[in-house]
């Protein structure tokens, strides 16, 4: 597939009247919709969708009307996944169950979209409620293998250059792994950063809303327009970068390994301190059976009430976590609630006393898998860090046998816009082509 250079600051950046830059976004939108979608079925599938943007074009239109600019996103195509409910498109998360039973009001994040003037470019496909459960979407690299779960859909819409932006969630991978598979920037700001509401939750003490872009620039782009009170910043030395020592480290394939050295002595050439570090968690805990059982208690939580109803309707394994989750006791979540508190306090305690700007592994453990081996991603080099609330973000910065791999940067917990400067001088270096 010839994927297509869609950058979301190209588009802003657009210089005609506002009337007819719409029309001819909405209609390039739909041009790549019909060629690229059947090979890759990014989106959920949608009767009326030219009927429906239409709807958006005139509604845009309306709002414009009397005002002298263009709002920053206008007629921007962005893709929503579907476990987000956006007015008017029918939430099913991935899921059998009745779109009634799913049924909410739109997420705040989709209204200030609007608001910037973008235009809902449709629901993008999620594995069941971003657990787990067959997807239709392909990889855009090589539809063989998988695009990545849960955000599957966002990502490859992005990778394929069908839209410029996309927004998915996070509760272990779900926004690393495709960004990683994928070959675009997937970024995951810090737990409670960006509002939840309106959001189908899987696990709320994960849950994060993430972002996805070709580039580094447009990622910078929607982060200052999306992320409430987001303050930008500027650095002029490169970051002090830590790696986890222990176990953390060891898992991912022998390439990824190779390919990752090779990046951290790239950067040590060019001036970077680069810092292994013991870090204040036990090694069972990255192994993520107990974040899992986490997960499964707080998801057993969410859906107690529709799961009495349409039990039947859902997946085998996702109704087979609910199942198990019913049985973890409220004491233990609170004590892994309590346990995520403490070891935010202690990595950001640690980067303060080595003096790090980072922390850097691959973004995945592996490349994107084939689609036969049923797996959608690995959650060990993000989960740990999704714990823990903090912001992380993969830049497309490595390429293994045609397929991509993501370079993962990681902040502390709250300081998300230090993230992303300190990811441009990063990425600078190892990937200037994705600024």
């Amino acid at each position: 597939m010839q994927l297509v250079r869609n950058s979301l600051n190209d588009l802003i950046h657009n210089t005609e009247e506002a009337g007819s830059s719409l029309r001819k976004s909405i209609d390039s939108y739909l041009t790549r919709f019909r060629e690229l979608e059947p090979q890759i079925h990014a989106f959920v599938p949608e009767a009326r969708l030219e009927q429906r943007l239409k709807l958006e074009q005139e509604r845009l239109l309306a709002s414009l009307a009397g005002t002298a600019c263009k709002p920053a996103l206008w007629g921007i195509p962005v893709g929503i996944k579907d476990l987000i409910h956006v007015k008017d498109l029918p939430t099913q998360a991935g899921s059998r169950l009745p779109a009634k039973a799913l049924a909410g009001v739109e997420a705040s994040i989709v209204t200030r979209l609007r608001e910037l003037g973008a235009v809902i470019a449709g629901k993008t496909v999620t594995e069941e409620f971003a657990y787990h459960g067959p997807i239709a979407t392909l990889n855009p690299h090589n539809p063989e293998h998988t695009p990545g779960g849960s955000s599957a859909g966002s990502a490859a819409a992005v990778a394929a250059g069908l839209c410029p932006l996309a927004v998915g969630t996070q509760t272990l991978r779900s926004v690393l792994a495709p960004a990683s598979f994928c070959g675009v920037v997937g970024f995951k700001p810090s737990y409670n950063r960006v509002p939840l509401d309106g959001v189908i939750k899987l696990s709320p003490s994960f849950d994060t809303i993430g972002l996805f872009a070709q580039d580094l620039s447009g990622m910078e782009t929607a982060a200052e327009l999306l992320i409430p009170e987001w303050n930008a910043r500027h650095v002029s030395r490169k970051p002090v970068l830590g790696i986890p020592r222990g176990v953390y480290m060891e898992l991912m394939s022998d390439e990824v390994k190779h390919a990752f050295a090779a990046q951290v002595q790239s950067l040590e050439q060019l001036g970077y301190q680069v810092k292994l570090v013991q870090m204040p968690w036990e090694d069972e805990l990255i192994y993520g059976n107990a974040m899992l059982r986490f997960i499964q208690g707080e998801m057993a939580r969410e859906h107690a009430e529709r799961f009495g109803v349409y039990e039947e309707f859902y997946g085998a394994s996702v109704r087979e976590a609910i199942l198990s989750g019913a049985a973890v006791p409220e004491e233990e979540l609170a004590d892994c609630r309590q346990l995520q508190l403490e070891l935010r306090a202690k990595l950001k305690k640690l980067m303060d006393q080595e003096g790090l700007d980072l922390w850097v592994s691959p973004a995945q453990g592996g490349t994107a898998p084939r689609l036969e081996a049923n797996n959608t991603g690995w959650p060990g080099m993000t989960a740990i860090w999704t714990f823990a609330g903090c912001p992380a973000i993969s830049i497309p910065a490595a390429d293994i046998g045609g397929l991509p791999l993501g370079f993962q940067c990681v902040g502390s917990y709250g300081e998300d816009e230090w993230l992303l400067a300190w990811a441009r001088q990063v990425a600078l270096d190892l990937c200037p082509d994705k600024i």
